[in-house]
């Protein structure tokens, strides 16, 4: 009985080892050096070589990665790929982590003139469980400018790489990253997230309006949607400054700001630095003329051209008939980013914001050394018309069309600072009111998009500030795409020595104080 028992026992070992080899087989481990080229519409693999890296860290980088992001285990996959007819290479990289797969893939939008941040953004996400992609749309990483590329030798534009750049690159990284996901891991992600701010919300628009069944979530945070008349709009200040020949300090500008925002702050019923509706801010900088303010130990007075350069600022760029072209800076947003100055010479003068002037150098008017302190109003209403009549087309994401991401069963979550300094937020509410007044109305609306306005934010949360920054909106997003539950508010939290929990609610609802304590989330509601 004991010769049976053990005979019995190693055939039941022999068929377990079986089952466990087929299981192998049929589930092997993944590996990093096996991929086939995936298949891409309107594109060609050239290569795909996968590399497994283990305790990686990605560095921190000035204005783009606060901290670095230490103890990855990783396969990282490089994809180059060209468009026929383009001439181009364009490098798509995804990660993916070794193991703790959260069953989830993210593709990660740019910033300035980059369509990705590759590692910058590829480090975070994986952190977090994701397979994750990014690309450089072929144009390489050097969102400071678009010198590299903008134009070909003969001064042309060059149109595959703005296409390149404006929307094919957010169709090549989420179908690149989400099939070279499914071979390493051998499934496809349950879900898939767009995730982006400031030229990456641009993108996001871009995902829901060409590409609506890429992901079934889309966070675009402080999106550069009107892309060809806001970028315009940004050079307006540098246009009134030279119009008034007046060019106010970083300092003079801060005074107008701090005065803005100290008599508009209690409009809320909380004295927090912050203006909750800049709506209902009616701040007229003329109240400051002939106040003296302390600036680098020099006592200046300010001017009735230096309140006329700030009225015009906030007003928002108008033709020369008076018709409004775009919306202005927020009262309490900073001044000194679009209405840059600098010394030369002893003398004050102007100096544009990167992608304003970049835009107007390299596709408006084709030449790198066009003088923009020749522009005024009759010209730079002529760089509006020209810009939208050549480029929306291309780089416009501006059509309030979602019926296809919404049949689709997408969510898409908006979120912008009212005090953004490069980004118009009233352009934000228009789109998501031009969205409501083609779909349905707000409620219906609702059930898909959601836009949630931060007071005192700036772009992108780029600064510490005053205002209540949204602390986990793609988790937000998460919830609502996977478990149904539509965000009714957002969890913010105010940065610095203050510190203290708020709110965000869904446009048009604003947070209103109830009482109670002012550094807690409880005394605030949606109204």
């Amino acid at each position: 009985m004991t010769i049976m028992f053990i005979l019995s026992y190693l055939t039941f070992l022999i068929l377990v080892g079986a089952v466990a080899n087929d299981e192998v087989h049929r589930h092997p481990k993944p590996s990093c050096a096996n991929f086939k080229a995936p298949y891409i519409p309107g594109a060609k693999v050239i290569s795909i070589n996968g590399t497994e890296l283990r305790n990686y860290t990605v560095p921190a980088s000035p204005g783009l990665l606060l901290n670095p992001v230490s103890g990855l285990n990783l396969c990282a996959v490089d994809v180059i790929l060209t468009h026929p007819g383009a001439h181009d290479q364009v490098l798509v990289k995804v990660w993916m982590p070794l193991e703790s797969w959260n069953g989830r893939f993210q593709a990660n939008g740019g910033v300035g003139f980059s369509a990705g941040e590759l590692d910058l953004s590829l480090g975070p996400t994986i952190k977090q469980g994701y397979s994750s992609s990014s690309t450089d749309a072929g144009i390489g990483f050097n969102p400071s400018t678009p010198k590299a590329w903008a134009l070909r030798p003969d001064g042309t534009v060059n149109r595959d790489a703005l296409i390149n750049f404006s929307y094919r690159s957010v169709h090549d990284t989420a179908l690149v990253g989400k099939k070279i996901t499914e071979q390493f891991y051998g499934k496809k992600p349950k879900y898939s997230y767009w995730n982006g701010c400031s030229t990456g919300g641009r993108q996001a628009m871009v995902a829901a309006q060409r590409y609506p069944d890429l992901f079934d979530g889309i966070l675009a945070g402080a999106p550069a949607i009107y892309w060809t008349t806001y970028v315009i709009a940004e050079q307006w200040p540098q246009v009134v400054m030279n119009m008034e020949n007046s060019f106010p300090s970083p300092c003079e500008l801060k005074a107008f700001t701090d005065a803005g925002i100290a008599e508009c702050d209690g409009l809320d019923g909380v004295l927090d630095g912050v203006i909750n509706n800049p709506d209902i801010c009616h701040f007229d900088p003329y109240r400051l003329v002939g106040r003296q303010v302390s600036c680098d130990g020099m006592n200046i007075t300010i001017t009735e051209a230096t309140a006329s350069v700030v009225l015009k600022v906030l007003q928002g760029a108008f033709g020369p008939n008076g018709e409004s072209k775009w919306y202005g800076l927020n009262v309490g947003a900073a001044l000194d980013s679009l209405a840059n100055t600098t010394m030369a010479g002893g003398k004050r003068g102007g100096f544009p914001f990167f992608v304003n002037d970049a835009w107007i150098r390299y596709w408006i008017a084709r030449d790198p050394n066009y003088n923009l302190t020749k522009i005024d109003y009759s010209e730079l209403d002529r760089l509006f018309t020209l810009s939208d009549t050549e480029y929306d087309a291309i780089i416009g994401t501006s059509n309030p069309n979602l019926w296809g991401f919404q049949e689709a069963g997408g969510k898409l979550l908006m979120w912008h600072g009212l005090s953004d300094q490069l980004i118009f937020p009233k352009g934000t509410i228009e789109y998501r009111n031009r969205v409501e007044k083609l779909m349905g109305g707000s409620k219906k609306v609702n059930e898909f998009f959601r836009l949630f306005l931060a007071p005192g934010v700036d772009h992108c949360a780029g600064t510490p500030s005053l205002g209540a920054v949204p602390t986990d909106p793609l988790g937000a997003l998460v919830r609502w795409v996977e478990e149904g539950r539509a965000p009714s508010q957002l969890a913010a939290e105010i940065a610095g020595s203050q510190g203290g929990a708020r709110i965000l609610c869904p446009y048009p609802q604003i947070a209103q104080y109830v009482g109670g304590d002012t550094q807690s989330a409880l005394s605030f509601r949606c109204i």
